[in-house]
């Protein structure tokens, strides 16, 4: 794969709507922050795939003496992923069933520099051109059915059983989370509904991922894990909320309460504690630090509470080693780690499917770029699924962490159409 000369600047959105290919991916940094931004990613022109429940199928592809395009590999890792990683037993099939694991290597890979606005263009084609498709302009059709793996009832008994075998002292927090189906009227476009939800819900790591009949609509403001082709290593793990509002004021006050939150705080530095750990396995001794603590930013919907962690891999760990050693994403399990995740599975009863997983791109210089899934849609025909979750503590207070996962659906909600008052949370 040979770079070609660096082309005039094309909004990413508008450039993606144009592709009429049956598998590519975008990636798409809707939001500059101080941490991130600067780029995003259009591959398409698909040249091999590696799916399936196994990250070791990945590993066999992946080399460090590479250039970063010329095997990059771009994909998501479900959360299912567990199951093999640490001997988990399988949760039960999902609505919508993906495979665990779903890595694409492309032949273009299009890089959009938002500072230089410039396109980076790496490509196998010989007198290659821009996509130049039609643009669809569908409305996105009516929502007619929403159901959920949990009544709202349901939803409180679960918090209340976690709360109390936290204080048994079986574990320190858990991340419930709940699973939402729905039909709409007719088949949408999946693109027209990825760019409502960047209108509504920006982020810096939103994602589209185009595979046949089934969409991955994501906009998620979490980084998971970002690795440099010399291995240093960055986290920065999301664990506090509180919502947003329309009153300067008002949304100050909830500002301030979450950054000032010691229940909130409590929770983040019980996630740092473990991404540390997690790190540690990969990580020169003495490297791993906590660079940023109890760090507020706010977002469409939300102000979340984020700390950032790094450190420096050894050179005997691959990037795919010290990935699955900090796969799933602490903030979305809890702590410890491994008893969160099944007490999770016994009372979620229904596989996560890509949600809590990772989205991103793996290079082959051996560096990474990888989102938490969270806030984010999978499609396929007409049926529709998303998933809200929180961190329950021993202090949770059961109704606050049920308006918790109403306002982190705020974004998703919108970009359906759907009001959050008229759907039996």
């Amino acid at each position: 794969m040979k770079p070609l000369q660096s082309l005039p600047w094309r909004d990413p959105l508008e450039l993606a709507a144009t592709l009429d290919e049956p598998h590519w991916v975008l990636l798409y940094s809707g939001t500059r922050t101080s941490y991130s931004g600067r780029y995003s990613y259009l591959a398409y022109d698909l040249a091999e795939t590696v799916s399936g429940r196994d990250l070791s199928l990945l590993g066999a592809k992946l080399s460090s003496n590479q250039s970063w395009f010329e095997n990059a590999w771009f994909g998501y890792l479900a959360y299912g992923l567990k199951d093999s990683l640490e001997s988990l037993t399988a949760d039960a099939p999902n609505w919508i069933t993906l495979p665990a694991l779903h890595m694409m290597r492309f032949g273009t890979i299009i890089r959009f520099d938002h500072e230089k606005k410039l396109l980076e263009v790496h490509t196998d084609k010989e007198g290659f051109a821009l996509p130049s498709g039609s643009v669809t302009h569908a409305d996105i059709p009516p929502v007619t059915s929403v159901t959920s793996t949990m009544t709202r009832q349901h939803y409180l008994d679960n918090v209340e059983t976690i709360i109390e075998k936290i204080r048994d002292g079986e574990l320190y927090q858990a991340n419930l989370t709940r699973k939402f189906s729905g039909e709409f009227a007719s088949a949408p476009d999946p693109f027209t509904l990825f760019r409502k939800l960047t209108q509504v819900s920006p982020a810096p790591y939103s994602a589209f991922i185009r595979m046949h009949d089934t969409a991955i609509v994501s906009s998620s403001p979490e980084l998971f894990l970002r690795i440099d082709a010399g291995g240093h290593i960055r986290a920065r793990p999301i664990k506090g909320t509180a919502p947003r509002f329309s009153d300067p004021m008002q949304d100050r006050q909830s500002y301030n309460a979450l950054a000032e939150s010691p229940k909130d705080r409590a929770e983040n530095l019980m996630i740092v504690d473990l991404m540390r750990n997690d790190l540690s396995r990969s990580c020169v001794p003495g490297s791993v630090a906590t660079e940023g603590l109890f760090e507020v930013t706010s977002h469409a919907a939300v102000h979340h509470m984020s700390s950032t962690v790094t450190g420096l891999k050894r050179p005997e760990c691959s990037t795919l080693d010290a990935i699955a050693r900090c796969f799933p994403p602490g903030s979305m399990t809890g702590a410890p780690k491994i008893r969160a995740m099944n007490l999770c599975s016994e009372l979620e009863r229904l596989e996560r499917g890509v949600y809590s997983g990772a989205i991103g791109w793996l290079g082959g210089d051996g560096s990474c770029e990888l989102s938490v899934v969270i806030r984010t849609l999978i499609l396929k025909g007409t049926h529709f699924e998303f998933q809200v979750g929180g961190a329950i503590v021993s202090d949770s207070v059961p109704a606050a962490e049920l308006k918790e996962t109403i306002d982190k659906s705020k974004g998703i909600m919108a970009a359906l159409d759907l009001n959050t008052g008229n759907i039996p949370f």
